[in-house]
């Protein structure tokens, strides 16, 4: 492993890093469960509208939409009697299968900002969902800053997604060292503006064809949160 000398400040992923996370936007059962928060029988309809309200927007390379407008339009489209923010946490709730921290995350956050650190999140995901996620793991306050692509219009492994969170933290690249679990969105996203990085592969890590190469790899969440101790004590 490469040494890591002298970062001042740790960015995380969220989901597939701190987070184990699974999904299912596929099945039956999830369409009927949000045809039923329309009170619609057809769960194709819906499924049919949804899809095309997320791909509506054209956007540049590298950007991101806020799927909270697309809930709103939902709302306006099948009857206006709920909240969009109300639509969002159903719908992700009806396709929750798995959400919690991986065993650790929460002591490796605590851990370096007792050590002094500053701790930042900086995720591709949507803020409809994640801010009360984040709150309801116990997590929220933990970070000094959080960015979600949702919010800044960009997303990882575009350059600008961390470009946004630097200059709204005003951070340096040499000051911060960023640990993802993915070799392409994270790995070569903060490489991409001359972050170091650590890579932690999860079962949810994406496998590439790529040979992109992390500056330190760790095998778990143990070896992790030794490396990133061991770095705070550069600290001054």
């Amino acid at each position: 492993m490469k040494h890591v000398s002298n970062p001042r400040n740790f960015l995380f992923d969220l989901y597939g890093t701190l987070v184990d996370i699974h999904t299912d936007e596929e099945s039956a059962a999830f369409w009927n469960a949000v045809a039923a928060l329309f009170e619609l029988g057809d769960a194709q309809t819906i499924r049919a509208r949804y899809l095309a309200l997320c791909h509506a927007e054209k956007l540049p390379e590298g950007g991101e939409f806020d799927l909270l407008k697309v809930f709103e339009r939902l709302d306006e489209e099948f009857g206006g009697k709920r909240e969009p923010e109300a639509i969002a946490r159903a719908f992700r709730a009806a396709s929750m299968k798995k959400l919690r921290l991986f065993h650790g995350a929460k002591e490796i956050l605590r851990g370096l900002r007792e050590r002094g650190a500053g701790v930042y999140l900086l995720s591709n995901a949507q803020a409809c969902f994640t801010r009360y996620e984040l709150e309801q793991l116990g997590i929220l306050e933990l970070f000094d800053g959080i960015i979600l692509s949702s919010e800044v219009g960009w997303k990882k492994p575009c350059a600008k997604f961390f470009e946004a969170a630097l200059e709204m933290f005003s951070l340096s690249p040499a000051s911060c060292v960023y640990i993802g679990n993915d070799l392409h969105d994270d790995i070569a996203g903060s490489h991409s503006v001359h972050m170091r990085n650590v890579y932690l592969p999860t079962e949810q890590s994406g496998k590439y064809a790529e040979n992109i190469v992390p500056d330190l790899a760790v095998k778990d969440h143990g070896e992790l949160e030794k490396v990133l101790f061991e770095m705070t004590g550069e600290i001054v």
